[in-house]
């Protein structure tokens, strides 16, 4: 096994204990992103656009790939549970610290976190957990998983950008982004393995729209946060033929992965009806209604704002783009690494209050040093207040110049 708990070498950054390093070398980082994505523009005429955006992208995956993972444990659960299926047992049935996995138990074990509950992912996850798991069972393994997937979404979004009529350039403003690189090629969240199939749904819809369908069905049996697209993959589908298939096969996977994770110690439905953290307009909400009631209201305000966008004929680029920005801000979780499914649609069109939240969502693990206590940080509200306030008054600011600019058109015409 090769799962370290401590950092690989004393030249990496340990990036929880260092927590304050981490965060200013991010900031310097955000800076060097933020002129690259304010500088795109002026190199379109330069050629091969795509192989450099993919060579920076890769060199600063590669940077961060020996880094021991002390942020987020999460790695750990999918290399248990992948190990757990890859020996013909069931991850959906028994938790971690359940007897009857005894035999299997390892350091890995040891080290994942809420052992009593029993797995969250969708089917595909924990196959792809399995797979790697059965190749290699190390935290370098489960680390090239995610960093191939990112990879290869780094392309597909070079692609598309130019097929849409941009620029391969405007890739970097996903591929480039420091969180991007810090949550998934450094952290290993497995994000990535699930974004990629929503974005190639998205890319391939007006072509092939029945290749779409199939592609969004797997983004969602690997997590199930591509689902605000599904509406909208349903509607644009050619046929009402295609269209009823498209959703039976959504149900019957839906009906199946809640029938694999429902009842007694359900990961999924603790997530879903306890678990909070560093939540955004989610905290104002419960502080008036209360949290049951909250989670009702936001879910059925998402409900609500799909049906309008369905109403609208709302393009299903532009649909899906909203509703995953909506329901970040309504959730009330909102881990940094959640943030990848908006900024991988950033690139069409890029909003910076979007990108300078992926710089200040970072405070969610601490403010310039690790916590005193053990285990996970939940935020200030102050913490909070700017964490999301910045980006709120770089949105207003950009509004009133855009205003401004617009009134003088109006007074010249």
């Amino acid at each position: 096994h090769s799962f370290p708990t401590r950092r690989s070498s004393d030249l990496l950054l340990d990036w929880r204990a260092e927590l304050g390093r981490f965060q200013r070398f991010g900031l310097l980082g955000f800076a060097a992103y933020a002129l690259a994505v304010a500088r795109r523009h002026h190199w379109r005429a330069l050629p091969r656009a795509g192989a450099f955006v993919m060579l920076i992208a890769l060199a600063l995956r590669v940077a961060v790939l020996p880094v021991t993972p002390t942020l987020s444990d999460d790695v750990h659960r999918y290399a248990w549970e992948g190990k757990v299926l890859a020996h013909g047992m069931n991850p959906w049935r028994y938790a971690p610290d359940a007897p009857e996995l005894a035999p299997l138990r390892d350091e890995v074990q040891a080290q994942v976190n809420h052992p009593s509950l029993r797995a969250i992912y969708p089917p595909l996850a924990e196959l792809g957990f399995a797979l790697v798991a059965r190749i290699s069972y190390t935290l370098i393994a489960f680390k090239l998983w995610v960093i191939l997937h990112d990879l290869a979404l780094c392309a597909v979004l070079a692609w598309w950008c130019a097929r849409r009529g941009g620029s391969a350039w405007d890739a970097l403003v996903y591929a480039w982004n420091p969180l991007v690189i810090a949550e998934y090629a450094g952290s290993a969240h497995h994000d990535p393995t699930a974004i990629l199939w929503c974005v190639v749904a998205l890319a391939w819809l007006e072509r092939r729209p029945l290749m779409a369908a199939g592609s969004m069905l797997a983004a969602v049996m690997v997590k199930w946060a591509a689902l605000p697209a599904w509406p909208f993959v349903l509607r644009d589908q050619p046929s009402p033929r295609l269209r009823l298939g498209a959703m039976l096969a959504l149900l019957l996977a839906l009906a199946g992965y809640v029938a694999l994770t429902h009842g007694q110690d359900s990961g999924l439905e603790a997530f879903v009806m306890t678990w909070r953290h560093n939540d955004a307009l989610f905290g104002p909400v419960a502080a008036l209604l209360g949290e049951s009631r909250a989670r009702l209201l936001v879910s059925a305000a998402l409900a609500g704002l799909t049906l309008a966008l369905l109403l609208r004929r709302v393009e299903t680029v532009a649909a899906t783009r909203l509703l995953f920005r909506a329901g970040l801000l309504l959730s009330p979780v909102v881990h940094p690494w959640y943030l990848g499914w908006v900024l991988a649609l950033e690139p069409l069109s890029p909003s910076w209050p979007w990108l300078v939240l992926s710089c200040t969502v970072g405070l969610a693990y601490g403010v310039g040093a690790p916590p005193i206590e053990a285990g996970a940080f939940h935020p200030s509200a102050w913490t909070r207040a700017f964490e999301y306030g910045l980006p709120a008054l770089v949105a207003i600011l950009l509004w009133l110049v855009d205003l401004r600019r617009r009134n003088r058109v109006r007074d010249v015409a």
